[in-house]
């Protein structure tokens, strides 16, 4: 019988547990899975291994490349998915801090994976002006390393969404119809 410690004795193995979670029905070879999770490859091999060893991945070798994947035969599967599904998918107050950086941020909208749904058009809305590419490339890298999977997203300009809402844009209307959390609103909307 595998042990609760066995699991989360880690951050390192808590980040790929929900990583695994959120990408069940994928293999991945372990530099690409340190590269998704902004860890360096020496820091998940031993606990991948312990993992595995725990019943949670299986691996397999090919052509001198390992690849894990969660073991769809893992007895705990359900309750470690609903566990990772109760806790938030980011800090909302590092999303916050890290989402100025990208430019003149005027609306952010958080929906999908962040609420545990999927019945949302994006994962994080934002309007923004200025947007400079580099640091909203480091914000989504960063945002989907701590998620543990990708990030659907959309961003536009103020003068872009203001047409759009005086347009009654579906797009829009339905991402702030749908359940969300703002964290950012300083278009009052």
């Amino acid at each position: 019988m595998v042990t609760f410690e066995q699991f989360f004795n880690s951050e390192t193995k808590a980040r790929l547990v929900k990583f695994f979670v959120y990408n069940s029905n994928t293999a991945f070879e372990v530099r690409e899975i340190a590269l998704k999770l902004n860890l360096k490859p020496q820091s998940i091999k031993k606990p991948l291994e312990e993992l595995s060893s725990a019943g949670f991945l299986k691996s397999r070798k090919i052509k001198s490349k390992r690849f894990y994947q969660q073991d769809p035969k893992c007895h705990f599967k359900t309750q470690l998915k609903n566990l990772v599904l109760q806790f938030a998918a980011a800090s909302h107050d590092k999303i916050y801090k890290d989402v100025k950086k990208i430019g003149s941020v005027k609306l952010v909208v958080l929906g999908g994976v962040f609420l545990n749904t999927d019945k949302f058009r994006v994962d994080i809305f934002i309007v923004a002006d200025k947007v400079r590419e580099s640091q909203l490339r480091k914000f989504l890298k960063n945002l989907e390393a701590e998620v543990g999977k990708e990030i659907s997203y959309a961003i536009m300009g103020t003068k872009e969404f203001k047409y759009r809402m005086d347009m009654f844009d579906r797009f829009v209307r339905d991402i702030l119809e749908f359940p969300h959390e703002k964290i950012i609103n300083k278009l009052k909307v």
